[in-house]
């Protein structure tokens, strides 16, 4: 009889400390189910890789990614701007400046005159304006308009292509007038095939100039002789 107080008391010490532990358990699980979800947080991207493909805006990348530099065909615009690098060739007779650039296939020329009249270029092979390949072009109310011309007499006239049989072979233009000058910039083929436009080719090409002070082209202000090199 002695021994089962004893007994009684360590099966009661044993039943308080199991249930002591299933308390302790049910208190841990219910603090976790009650706190807040973590804030899921976006993974870092690896140190080291690439970027994604860009650049600035407008340039052009080589397999090795280094920017490829436009030809001066690319750089030319028709907008009666002329911007850097945009004409490799320019020579100026006093107040008139022509600049020009050509390809393989096409000229392209800017021509810029001290007036708010018409300016012109010609690809003179004979004397003085006869049979002169020109161009005549002016700027009124903002808008640009450009005449492929050719002079059948020393003084002209020098009737439209169009109206001999010939073609209109401008096939881009454009102009502006600004702070007194005029600028005219236009493209075409250094060999048209027209029978009444002049071709261009390697080396000296002779050239007349002029313009006017309005856009009427019967008066002259300024005129003279020059050559662009190809």
């Amino acid at each position: 009889m002695a021994f089962k107080p004893k007994s009684n008391i360590w099966r009661g010490l044993w039943l308080f400390l199991i249930c002591g532990l299933v308390l302790c358990m049910l208190l841990v699980t219910f603090s976790t189910s009650c706190r807040a979800p973590a804030h899921h947080e976006e993974p870092s991207p690896p140190v080291g890789l690439p970027e994604e493909p860009g650049g600035i805006e407008g340039t052009v990348n080589d397999a090795d990614g280094k920017p490829v530099e436009p030809t001066p065909a690319e750089r030319w615009a028709a907008d009666g701007v002329f911007a850097d690098r945009e004409y490799p060739g320019e020579m100026t007779y006093g107040n008139y400046e022509i600049r020009w650039l050509a390809d393989e296939q096409y000229i392209y020329i800017g021509i810029r005159a001290k007036t708010t009249g018409w300016i012109a270029v010609g690809i003179q092979p004979g004397s003085r304006m006869k049979n002169a390949d020109m161009v005549l072009g002016l700027v009124k109310d903002g808008e640009a308009t450009i005449y492929d011309l050719f002079s059948i007499g020393d003084y002209g006239p020098h009737p439209p292509d169009t109206e001999l049989g010939g073609t209109d072979d401008i096939l881009e233009f454009g102009g502006k007038e600004e702070d007194g000058y005029t600028i005219i910039e236009f493209k075409r083929a250094l060999n048209t095939g027209d029978d009444y436009d002049l071709q261009l080719s390697k080396g000296v090409n002779k050239i007349i100039w002029s313009y006017g002070t309005i856009d009427s082209i019967l008066h002259h202000f300024d005129r003279g002789y020059g050559e662009i090199q190809l």
